[in-house]
């Protein structure tokens, strides 16, 4: 597993110090922030279009001529300007505005008495990198706007299915368009997730085959991915079931939308299952990683005290031939010293057989094998 890039604590934080000391609901402009695009999409079972340049005062007027299902999609974060005009036109309340500006929130459900606002935390793999972007949906009668923080532009798939007339999305309100848009956001979690599970497999099997110290660092990333996933899917799913029990309780949330969001979920279930059995795999990473070192220097230290054992008959043998007393067997014999040389390395391939006999060196296991 390659070594990830990681943002900084301080910057991740960094959007909510700046509206330090400033009242709720307070909208401010960013150094350096672009405005968002805008895609406007107005269809009906009958007709459809679309205004990749398009306007919130284009998106107003259309409300009001009651054209259909008007879908107003920002892919950026709004500007303050965008913010205010938005706010005005459509009577957005300030705290769904500052919400919308800001990128620190969790998936939540607002339900206000002409709107409901939906914020969710979409999730994607760019290389190494898990990036969290937030996602908000803005339900009013006849009208959808969502905000897209993030780079990849997720929502192109249902232009796809709204110009097909026989589509259930063509041919639904705006409440299924509030659906399908949080079924793309669970549904993308599903390779991110997958990919954090084969980023795990893959470091498992190199714990298993050798251990180093970089692996130490991708066992520490590894459990701040989890924590990251679980930041953003536990209240993804708190947030589904709040919507689901709100089915019928507000006027904008038919009960036909009810079998949608039961599946819904389920996806949400499912990936909560995915992450907890992940949990358990990388809590157990960091003990086969101790016990690889354990067994590694275990190994290392037999090896040591076969040599030391080796080594001490020998030892002994030369202390004895080391006194220079007279009376020592081939002390003053011609051959003698070659004589006590062989029987050294006699003694010394016994012991090595020996040892070899009982299992104790030149084993390997099947796996290396």
């Amino acid at each position: 597993m390659a070594k990830r890039r990681r943002v900084s604590r301080e910057t991740k934080v960094a959007g909510q110090v700046q509206r330090s000391g400033l009242p709720p609901g307070t909208l401010i402009d960013k150094p350096g922030s672009v405005p968002a695009e805008l895609r406007l999409v107005i269809y009906s079972p009958q007709n459809y279009s679309l205004d990749k340049e398009a306007s919130i005062a284009g998106a107003a007027a259309s409300t009001e001529a009651n054209r259909g299902v008007i879908w107003l999609h920002f892919h950026g974060t709004p500007s303050r300007a965008q913010l205010e005009e938005l706010g005005a036109r459509f009577e957005i309340h300030p705290l769904t505005l500052e919400d919308i500006q800001s990128a620190q929130q969790q998936a939540k459900l607002e339900p206000f008495e002409n709107y409901v606002h939906l914020q969710c935390q979409q999730i994607s793999r760019h290389g190494h990198e898990f990036l969290v972007t937030p996602f908000h949906i803005i339900l009013r009668e006849g009208l959808v706007i969502s905000v897209a923080a993030g780079r990849q532009e997720l929502t192109g798939v249902l232009l796809d299915r709204i110009q097909n007339e026989q589509s259930r999305l063509r041919r639904s309100g705006a409440e299924y368009l509030v659906y399908a848009l949080l079924d793309l956001v669970v549904d993308q979690a599903f390779p991110a997730l997958q990919g954090f599970t084969d980023g795990v497999e893959r470091l498992e099997e190199e714990l298993l085959q050798r251990t180093h110290k970089g692996q130490l660092a991708e066992i520490q990333q590894s459990k701040r991915d989890l924590i990251l996933f679980n930041h953003v899917l536990w209240p993804m799913q708190e947030m589904v079931s709040r919507l689901n029990h709100s089915i019928g309780e507000h006027r904008l949330l038919p009960d036909r939308l009810r079998p949608f969001l039961n599946d819904l979920y389920d996806h949400t279930i499912q990936l909560m299952s995915l992450l907890n059995s992940e949990r358990d795999v990388v809590s157990g990473l960091m003990d086969i990683y101790l016990s690889m070192v354990n067994n590694r220097l275990s190994d290392i230290m037999r090896v040591l005290t076969i040599i030391s054992t080796i080594f001490i008959p020998l030892t002994f043998i030369t202390g004895i031939y080391g006194m220079n007393i007279d009376g020592i067997p081939l002390l003053h014999f011609r051959y003698g010293f070659a004589i006590v040389v062989a029987a050294m390395w006699l003694v010394a391939l016994a012991m090595i057989v020996y040892f070899a006999k009982r299992g104790w060196i030149f084993q390997r296991n099947k796996h290396e094998s």
